[in-house]
C-alpha cells in the first residue's frame, strides 16, 4: 500500500506526536485529567487502559513500529522497545484477562508484531501471547456453543473476529492456523438459523438480556441484530472473506458470507438510490421482513454506518468474485465519501481517520484509485483539527450533550492521537507494518 510520497507537513506532525508521547509519565498525567472522565448516557468514556490496544500502550508501540519501518535511522525502535518493556511490566503486574484485539492479548501481540521488524525481534514474547491464545480461545468457543450469543463473542472489538484478524498473520504456525480454522467454523455456525419466539432467525441474533446497556435492553425487548463493523456482522464477513482470499476455507464459508451480506442488503434503507444502515435491526423489523421505517441514521464511520458496512460488502465481493456485491459496496462507499454525515472528530473509531483507512483499503482491494480525490479532502479535514497548542496535536471529540462536541485528551489507537497519526502516515506513505489488521483491513 505504499504511495512513495516524500515526507511532508503531515508526517512531521506525526513525528512530533510520537516525540510528545515518548514521556510516559506525561502521558499518564494528561490522559488521567478529571475532564477526560465523562459519560454518554450510562456509558462511561474510558480515557486510558494501559494494556488495551484501544486506549493504551499497544497503540503507541504500533506508532513507533510504523515510524521505524519508514525512518529506520531515527531511533523510533528504541522508543518502541521502551514502551513494550512498560507493557510487559503491566502484564506481569495485572495479568492478561482477555484474548481480544482491543482489550487483550491479540492487540498486544499485534503491537509486538508491528515493532518486531518482520519477526526479527520479540519472537519469545509473541510466542507467549500466542500460547495464551491457544489455551484460552478454545475454552471460549466451547462456552459460546452452550449459551445464547453476546456481541462480544464474535465482534471485532472484544470477540473472535478481532482475534482471527491477528491469527491470519501466523498461517505457517500449525497451532495458530488450527485455532483460526476453529474460529472460522464458529463464525459459519453463527449464520445457522435458531428459533426465537417461534420465528426462525439468523444465529447472530442478540437477545435482550445480552444488550450492552439497560436502555438497549428496554428498546429491544426481543433482541436485535447488530449492523456495525465494530460489533455486528460486517466483522465476521470481513474475516471470513479475508481468510477465503488467502486460501483458508472451511465448509459453508461462502454461503455464510452470502447470507450475512444478503441480510445487510435486505435491511438497508434507500434514499435517492443510495443505501444507509441503522446500527441495529430489531427482532420485530426482521419478523415482518421490512426495512427500517425510520432511518435513525447517526453517522458514517468505521465503527457504525456506511463505511464499515461497505468495506465488508466489498471484501465479500472480492472473496466470492461476486461483481454485484463489489459494485454495491464501491458505489455506496463513493456516495458516502462525497457526502459524509455525522462526523466531527479526526479519530479512527468514529472520525475521519477511520473513513480514510477504509477508502485506502477499498482502493487496494479493487486495484482502482476510486477515492484519491476524496482522500485528499479527508486529509485536509483531519488536518483542520490540528491544535498546535495541544501537546498531542489532535483531540478526540465526543457529543456529550445534544450537539455539543467536547474535546478530550486521548492517546489510544481507536479514539486518540496515536490513531490519527497512524492514519495520516498511511495516507502519506502507505503502511509498512500490519497495524491495520486491528481494523480488519
Amino acid at each position: 500500500m505504499e504511495r512513495g510520497a516524500v515526507s511532508g507537513i503531515e508526517v512531521e506532525l506525526v513525528k512530533e506526536i510520537a516525540r510528545q508521547v515518548s514521556d510516559y509519565d506525561k502521558v499518564l498525567e494528561i490522559v488521567n485529567k478529571k475532564d477526560n472522565f465523562l459519560s454518554i448516557g450510562e456509558v462511561p468514556l474510558i480515557p486510558w487502559k494501559p494494556i488495551a490496544l484501544s486506549h493504551g500502550i499497544p497503540g503507541i508501540c504500533m506508532l513507533y513500529g510504523e515510524l521505524h519501518a519508514h525512518f529506520p535511522e531515527e531511533g523510533w525502535d528504541d522508543l518502541g522497545h521502551k514502551y513494550l518493556s512498560i507493557l510487559v511490566n503491566e502484564i506481569k503486574e495485572k495479568g492478561l484477562h482477555t484474548p481480544s484485539m482491543f482489550s487483550g492479548a491479540a492487540g498486544i501481540g499485534l503491537a509486538a508484531v508491528c515493532l518486531s521488524q518482520h519477526f526479527t525481534y520479540y519472537k519469545g514474547f509473541i510466542s507467549r501471547i500466542n500460547e495464551y491464545l491457544a489455551e484460552v480461545v478454545p475454552q471460549l468457543l466451547t462456552e459460546f456453543s452452550q449459551r445464547e450469543v453476546y456481541m462480544s463473542d464474535y465482534d471485532v472489538i472484544e470477540g473472535v473476529s478481532g482475534i482471527a484478524s491477528y491469527l491470519l498473520l501466523f498461517q505457517e504456525d500449525k497451532a495458530m492456523k488450527d485455532l483460526l480454522i476453529d474460529i472460522l467454523k464458529y463464525l459459519v455456525r453463527l449464520t445457522e438459523d435458531i428459533t426465537m419466539n417461534g420465528e426462525k432467525v439468523p444465529g447472530w441474533h442478540i437477545p435482550s438480556e445480552h444488550q450492552f446497556t439497560d436502555i438497549e435492553k428496554k428498546a429491544y425487548p426481543n433482541g436485535n441484530f447488530n449492523m456495525g463493523l465494530a460489533h455486528g456482522i460486517p466483522g465476521p464477513i470481513c474475516i471470513l472473506s479475508s481468510a477465503l482470499m488467502q486460501g483458508i476455507k472451511v465448509k459453508g464459508q461462502e454461503r455464510a458470507i452470502e447470507k450475512m451480506v444478503d441480510f445487510l442488503l435486505g435491511f438497508s434503507e434507500k434514499d435517492q438510490g443510495n443505501l444507509f444502515w441503522k446500527g441495529n435491526i430489531s427482532f420485530e423489523e426482521y419478523q415482518y421482513g421490512s426495512p427500517p421505517n425510520a432511518l435513525n441514521f447517526s453517522r458514517d464511520a468505521w465503527c457504525y454506518g456506511r463505511p464499515g458496512v461497505c468495506l465488508a460488502i466489498v471484501k465479500a465481493g472480492k472473496a466470492l468474485q461476486n461483481t454485484r456485491f463489489l459494485n454495491i459496496g464501491v458505489q455506496n462507499l463513493r456516495c458516502t465519501a462525497s457526502d459524509i454525515q455525522g462526523i466531527f472528530s479526526p479519530t479512527i473509531c468514529h472520525g475521519y481517520s477511520g473513513i480514510s483507512q477504509i477508502l485506502l483499503a477499498v482502493n487496494q482491494l479493487t486495484g482502482q484509485e476510486f477515492f484519491n480525490e476524496e482522500l485528499q479532502k479527508i486529509k485536509q479535514k483531519i488536518m483542520s483539527y490540528y491544535d498546535k497548542d495541544y501537546i498531542f496535536g489532535f483531540h478526540n471529540y465526543e457529543s456529550i450533550e445534544g450537539n455539543e462536541a467536547v474535546p478530550l485528551q486521548y492517546v489510544g489507537l481507536l479514539d486518540g492521537a496515536v490513531g490519527v497519526g497512524l492514519g495520516l502516515l498511511n495516507m502519506e506513505l502507505g503502511s509498512k507494518t500490519d497495524w491495520t489488521k486491528a481494523l480488519l483491513i
